[in-house]
């Protein structure tokens, strides 16, 4: 299956560790990225791009943060259905209660190793359309804290 696998990050380098760390998991994800919160809503609401299968949001962005923009796509009728992770250098127990009260799928730490993370995105991007996902999201936040 193609996933399409949208990250809102406006660091660059993070941004090319990620998509490396997907294609090498999962060969078959489309990868697109924006570079904040405005530019997220701008690619979301262009009926040109393609409905992603998950977001991952960086928790600090210019103009919008992570959180706003999560707190707007769940009160978005099209988009509050679409599966969002929050990717974050945070190590904080609060922001993964937070994330969890704005109903985010999660939150995963950004881990060191570039092998963590594809580990990781291809564990969750494996399960996104199964009824497991939240527990896999779950361990894929144990296994980027300690990292």
């Amino acid at each position: 299956m193609n996933n399409r696998v949208l990250l809102a990050d406006d660091d660059r380098d993070d941004a090319e560790i990620f998509e490396e760390a997907l294609q090498k998991s999962c060969p078959s994800a489309t990868f697109h990225r924006v570079e904040n919160g405005i530019k997220l809503f701008q690619y979301l609401n262009d009926v040109q791009n393609s409905k992603p299968d998950i977001i991952f949001l960086d928790l600090n962005m210019p103009e919008m943060s992570g959180w706003q923009c999560l707190a707007r796509l769940k009160n978005t009728d099209e988009h509050k259905n679409i599966p969002v992770i929050m990717y974050t250098t945070s190590s904080n127990p609060r922001d993964k209660e937070f994330a969890r009260d704005l109903n985010a799928h999660g939150l995963i730490t950004k881990p060191k190793n570039p092998k963590v993370l594809e580990k990781v995105l291809g564990l969750i991007i494996c399960s996104l359309h199964s009824n497991e996902i939240r527990q896999v999201i779950q361990d894929a936040y144990l296994l980027t804290r300690d990292s």
